[in-house]
């Protein structure tokens, strides 16, 4: 059988790869505002879902994986910044301070329609960012592609203090989870 990826984030296709299974992408294109009145938990998981669905109906007799991310501090939901004033926000909000990455994956296999899900949860800690370091980091262009606009694994990882959970969880693709829900799915 394939296995699908519906990503087109380079994260994910690194993380996939270590896996050493065989696949293919082929990106979800959702309309993720239809579901944004939920937790950050509740929303990883249906949008993994969804994205995983959509791209389900395309591969028959495949695996497909999905998966989401949401940064939450607070119980506010930071996605990608809409511009770089926005991002300025995000980092100034998180900086030196602990929340979470909700990272929700789902897995469907097209040939007997079972599906499971699940979300994995990090705590991270910003370090402590000077307004230039803020300014020079959005300089780069590398916040605005980012969820809460920023990378664990950005500027060498000196934009993050501390994490507790899955690295992989905070780029965005729990790998022992996705062939945990493989394995469910058979």
């Amino acid at each position: 059988m394939n296995i699908i990826l519906a990503s087109s984030s380079p994260r994910r296709k690194e993380l996939m790869e270590k896996t050493g299974l065989k696949f293919e992408i082929d990106p979800a294109d959702i309309d993720e505002r239809k579901f944004q009145d939920k937790s950050a938990k509740k929303l990883t998981e249906i949008l993994a879902i969804e994205k995983a669905k959509e791209v389900a109906k395309r591969h028959p007799d495949s695996i497909i994986i999905g998966s989401d991310l949401i940064v939450s501090y607070l119980d506010k939901q930071l996605g990608k910044p809409e511009d770089e004033n926005n991002a300025r926000k995000m980092l100034k909000l998180l900086s030196a301070k602990t929340h979470q990455i909700f990272t929700g994956v789902a897995v469907i296999n097209t040939q007997n329609n079972k599906i499971a899900s699940t979300v994995d949860i990090a705590d991270v800690t910003l370090a402590q960012l000077s307004d230039k370091e803020i300014d020079d980091y959005i300089e780069t262009g590398i916040p605005m592609d980012r969820a809460g606009a920023y990378g664990i694994q950005d500027l060498d990882g000196k934009l993050v203090a501390s994490f507790k959970g899955d690295q992989e969880t905070i780029l965005g693709l729990p790998t022992k989870i996705v062939l945990e829900l493989i394995e469910k799915v058979k």
